[in-house]
C-alpha cells in the first residue's frame, strides 16, 4: 500500500499474504489516523471466521471502515492476509455528534477467512492468523451462520481447539482475558438465541476439556479463565434489511453506551500500553507464532512432497559440487573479470536449479518453492566463499593501483585532484565488477558492505599517501626558504650593530611568509591543495612553520660558536685597527699611536661580544619563538635548550681569550713595522757640537759647494715640512734602515767567530724587550 493512500477511513495490511509483518506501514497508517496522544484509551476488535461469511460487510456497517467487500457474482477470497482499519464511527441507535462518537478509538482488525477454496489444505496460515488475532485483541467477534451452530467443522471448532492449545502454550502464563463474540448471522428466529448460545458454550467447553494443557498451565484451568463469551444474532441481510440495520444498530451501543449491562469493552480486555506500544507487541507475538512448531500440522501430500524434495535437492547439489570443484581449479583472482565471475556463478546455479526443478515442480508447490528457496541459499553459500575471496584480491589490487597514481611522475596534477580521480576509479571500478555478480542473486551477493569497507580502506590509504605529501610538501618549502634565511642571516652577523637581532628576525619572518603567500586565500586561511579540510590545511601551515623555526634555531645555535664569533670580532678589530673612522689606511708613527688603535679596536669588537650571546631585540625583549622548537622529553633535561640564549659566560670568556690572542698578533705586527731612528740628546751637547765643530762649520761656510749642498738640504727640509711629508719620509727611512739591517745581518750571520756571536746575542736581547714590551702591555689592556 503507497503512504498516498494512508487517510483516516481506508485500512493498511498488517501481515501480507506471505506472512509478512508489515511494521513500518503500520506505523505510517498510525500516524496519519491518529492526531492526539491517545495513551490507554483505545480498543482492537478482530473478526473470525469462515470465508466469504460477510466479515468484511459486518465491519464496515458496523464500525464504518472500508475494507474490500466479496463481489456476489464472483464468491471469491476479498480479504488477504490481516487488515487494520481505524473506526471513525460506530453504528448505534443514538444521534450524538461523531465528535462523542470517537471517543472510544476503535481499531478493527479483518483476518483471512478460513477454509478458503484458495489455500485448500493449507491452513497453517489460517491457524496462525486467528492465534495471533486472538492474542494481540481485546474483542474476538467470530462471525458464524445459524446453520453452523452445532457443527465441529463449520463452527471452526477444530481450528478453535488448535489455537487454544498454542495460546496457552505461548501465552498461558498472562492475566490478559479476551471476549469471545460469536455473532450468528441470517438469523431468522426459529431458533432462539439463548439456545445456540447454550449449545455453543457446550461445544466450546467440550472442546476446552479435551485440549491439551501445558505445564505452565493448571489442568483444572477453565475456558471462563482466560476468555468471556457473548452471543448477539443479526437478521438476515438480504431477506430482512429493517432488522438486519436494527440488530447492527443495538450491537452498537453494546460498544458504544458504557451505561449498559452488556457494554462489551471492559477494563479486562485492555492491553496496558499505548497504541504505538501495540504494534511493538504484535510483531513480537507473530513472530512467535511464526517460529511455533505445533501450528505446522502438514498433510500427507506435503509430507510425501518433503521427502521427495529433500532427496531430490540432495542429488542436485551433488552435482552442483562436482562441477564447482572442477570449475573452481581454473579461478585466477587476478586475472578474473567480475562479468566472468558472474557467468560462472550462473551456470552452476542454474546447473543445480535444473536438475532439481525437473523432478520436484511436480510436487506440491508450497514445498518445491521452500525447498527451491533452500537450494539456491546452499549452493550461494558455497559460492560465498568464492565471492569474499575475489572481493579481497579486487580490493588489494585497487588498492596497489590507487597507491600507484601517486607515484606516477607522468601524472603532473595537483595531490588533491588526483586523490579524487583515484579514489572514484577505484570505487567505480571496484563497482563494476560486482555489479555482475550481485545480479546473480541480490541477496547473497550484496557488496553494499564491501564497497563501504573499501572506501573505508582507501580513506586510510589516502591519509598515509596524503601524510607522506604533506612530508614532502614541508621538506620542499624548508629547502627552498632555509638557504635564503641562512645567506642573509650569514650577512647580517657579519657587520653586527644594535639591529642585529630586529634584522635576522626580520629577514625570518619575511621569508617564511613569503613562502606561505602562494598558499594563502584571501579570508587568511590556507590552502595546500591536498585537502579541504580546513583542519588538515592548519596542521600543514603549523609544520611547515614550526620545521622553519627548528632549521632556523638549530642554524643560529651552531653558527654562533667560538670559532665563528671569534672570526667576526677579529673581523671587526682588524677593520677598526688597520683604517680610521674615514676609512683611510692607517700610517704607523710610533708606538703610543698603535696602542691607542689597540685599545679602542680591541673594545670595539668586544662590545659586539654581548650580541651574540643573548638573541634580543633592540628593546631589550629576548627572541621567543611562536612555535616550540623543542620536544617535551628536551624540557626535562638540567640546562633546557631556548633559542634566544647563544653563549653562556663560559663560552664568552673562552671567546674573548682567543680572540684577544690573535688581536695581539696584529699588534706585534704594528710594532715591528716601526724603526726609531730618534734619540734622545742632552742639552749640552748641542753646545759641546757647536763648540767643537766651529772650525768645520766655518770650513762649510767658506766652501761654496759644501754651502750649495747644505742650503739645498735645508730647502728640502722646509718643503718637506710645508707639505707634511715626514710621514711618507720616516716610512721610507725605516724601509731602508731595516734592509740595511738585514743585509748587514745576513752578512754578519755568514761570518764565524766573536762577530756573529756578539750579533746573534744582540738580536736576541732585541727581540726579549721587545716581547717584554707587548706582554706588559696585553696585561695592561686585559686589566
Amino acid at each position: 500500500m503507497s503512504e498516498s493512500t494512508i487517510v483516516s477511513n481506508v485500512s493498511v495490511q498488517v501481515i501480507d499474504e506471505d506472512k509478512v509483518f508489515q511494521n513500518d506501514q503500520i506505523k505510517k497508517y498510525l500516524k496519519s489516523v491518529i492526531k492526539q496522544d491517545l495513551g490507554l484509551d483505545y480498543h482492537v476488535i478482530s473478526v473470525f471466521g469462515s470465508q466469504s461469511t460477510g466479515k468484511s460487510t459486518l465491519l464496515n456497517k458496523l464500525f464504518h471502515t472500508k475494507f474490500d467487500v466479496m463481489n456476489e457474482a464472483q464468491r471469491q477470497q476479498t480479504t488477504k492476509g490481516i487488515w487494520l482499519g481505524y473506526s471513525p464511527e460506530i453504528e448505534t441507535n443514538k444521534t450524538e455528534s461523531v465528535e462523542k462518537l470517537h471517543q472510544e478509538h476503535v481499531f478493527v482488525m479483518d483476518v483471512e477467512g478460513s477454509d478458503g477454496r484458495e489455500r485448500g489444505e493449507d491452513q497453517d496460515f489460517e491457524r496462525k492468523a486467528a492465534l495471533f488475532a486472538l492474542s494481540t485483541s481485546e474483542v474476538l467477534i467470530v462471525n458464524i451462520w445459524e446453520h453452523q451452530v452445532g457443527l465441529y467443522q463449520g463452527a471452526n471448532m477444530g481450528l478453535l481447539k488448535t489455537v487454544f492449545e498454542v495460546n496457552l502454550s505461548l501465552f498461558g502464563n498472562k492475566s490478559h482475558k479476551v471476549l469471545l463474540l460469536f455473532v450468528i448471522r441470517d438469523h431468522v428466529g426459529a431458533t432462539p438465541l439463548s439456545n445456540l448460545s447454550n449449545t455453543l458454550t457446550a461445544d466450546l467447553e467440550k472442546m476446552w476439556d479435551s485440549i491439551n494443557k501445558p505445564k505452565n498451565v493448571s489442568p483444572d484451568v477453565k475456558l471462563s479463565d482466560y476468555f468471556d463469551l457473548e452471543f448477539t444474532a443479526l437478521a438476515h441481510k438480504l431477506l430482512q434489511p429493517e432488522k438486519f440495520e436494527s440488530d447492527v444498530r443495538d450491537l452498537g451501543d453494546r460498544f458504544s453506551d458504557k451505561q449498559r449491562k452488556d457494554y462489551l469493552f471492559k477494563n479486562d480486555y485492555r492491553q496496558n500500553f499505548p497504541i504505538d506500544g501495540w504494534t511493538v507487541y504484535a510483531e513480537r507475538c507473530w513472530e512467535q507464532i511464526q517460529s511455533n512448531k505445533d501450528l505446522d500440522l502438514p498433510t500427507q501430500q506435503i509430507l510425501v512432497a518433503r521427502f521427495r524434495c529433500d532427496e531430490i535437492l540432495k542429488e542436485a547439489l551433488e552435482a552442483f559440487d562436482a562441477e564447482f570443484s572442477e570449475i573452481s581449479k581454473h579461478f585466477d583472482f587476478s586475472k578474473l573479470e567480475g562479468s566472468q565471475l558472474a557467468n560462472h556463478f550462473s551456470s552452476l546455479l542454474t546447473l543445480a536449479l535444473t536438475a532439481y526443478d525437473t523432478q520436484a515442480s511436480h510436487y506440491n508447490k508450497a514445498v518445491y518453492e521452500s525447498k527451491r528457496k533452500g537450494l539456491t541459499s546452499d549452493v550461494n553459500l558455497r559460492l560465498q566463499n568464492v565471492f569474499r575471496e575475489y572481493i579481497k584480491q579486487l580490493k588489494k589490487s585497487q588498492i596497489e593501483t590507487f597507491t600507484k597514481t601517486f607515484t606516477d611522475k607522468n601524472n603532473k596534477a595537483p595531490f588533491l585532484e588526483k586523490s579524487i580521480q583515484a579514489r572514484q576509479a577505484a570505487l567505480t571500478n571496484f563497482t563494476t565488477q560486482m555489479e555482475p555478480v550481485k545480479k546473480v542473486d541480490p541477496e547473497f551477493f550484496d557488496y553494499q558492505a564491501d564497497l563501504e569497507e573499501f572506501s573505508g580502506e582507501l580513506d586510510e590509504q589516502l591519509v598515509k599517501v596524503r601524510q607522506t605529501e604533506v612530508d614532502n610538501l614541508v621538506n620542499r618549502v624548508n629547502k627552498k626558504i632555509n638557504p635564503i634565511i641562512k645567506n642573509k642571516s650569514l650577512e647580517i652577523f657579519g657587520t653586527p650593530d644594535e639591529q642585529l637581532w630586529d634584522k635576522v628576525l626580520d629577514n625570518f619572518k619575511s621569508t617564511l611568509n613569503n613562502a606561505l603567500a602562494r598558499y594563502k586565500k584571501d579570508d587568511d586561511t590556507y590552502d595546500f591543495k591536498i585537502g579541504s579540510d580546513p583542519e588538515l590545511n592548519d596542521e600543514i601551515a603549523f609544520r611547515i612553520k614550526k620545521s622553519a623555526w627548528v632549521s632556523f634555531d638549530q642554524f643560529i645555535h651552531e653558527y654562533l660558536r667560538e670559532e665563528n664569533v671569534v672570526a667576526v670580532l677579529k673581523r671587526q678589530f682588524d677593520d677598526a685597527f688597520a683604517y680610521d673612522k674615514d676609512g683611510v689606511p692607517r700610517t704607523w708613527k710610533n708606538e703610543t699611536e698603535i696602542s691607542l688603535a689597540y685599545r679602542e679596536a680591541t673594545e670595539f669588537s668586544l662590545g659586539t661580544l654581548p650580541l651574540f650571546s643573548i638573541a634580543k631585540l633592540s628593546n631589550g625583549t629576548e627572541i621567543i619563538p611562536d612555535i616550540p622548537v623543542t620536544d617535551e622529553d628536551d624540557e626535562d633535561e638540567e640546562e633546557p635548550h631556548t633559542f634566544a640564549h647563544l653563549l653562556n659566560s663560559t663560552d664568552q670568556l673562552k671567546i674573548k681569550k682567543s680572540f684577544l690572542k690573535q688581536a695581539e698578533i696584529s699588534y706585534r705586527d704594528a710594532n715591528r713595522s716601526i724603526v726609531s731612528n730618534i734619540a734622545r740628546i742632552p742639552p749640552f751637547m748641542y753646545v759641546l757640537l757647536i763648540v767643537l765643530g766651529w772650525n768645520e762649520f766655518m770650513a762649510v761656510v767658506r766652501n761654496p759647494l759644501l754651502l750649495m749642498l747644505v742650503l739645498l738640504i735645508g730647502v728640502a727640509v722646509i718643503f718637506i715640512h710645508s707639505m707634511n711629508l715626514w710621514g711618507p719620509v720616516n716610512t721610507a727611512t725605516n724601509i731602508f734602515i731595516g734592509q740595511a739591517k738585514s743585509s748587514l745581518r745576513n752578512i754578519l750571520l755568514d761570518e764565524p767567530g766573536p762577530a756573529r756571536v756578539a750579533a746573534q746575542r744582540q738580536q736576541q736581547a732585541s727581540e726579549t724587550e721587545e716581547s717584554y714590551e707587548l706582554d706588559d702591555l696585553s696585561n695592561k689592556k686585559e686589566d
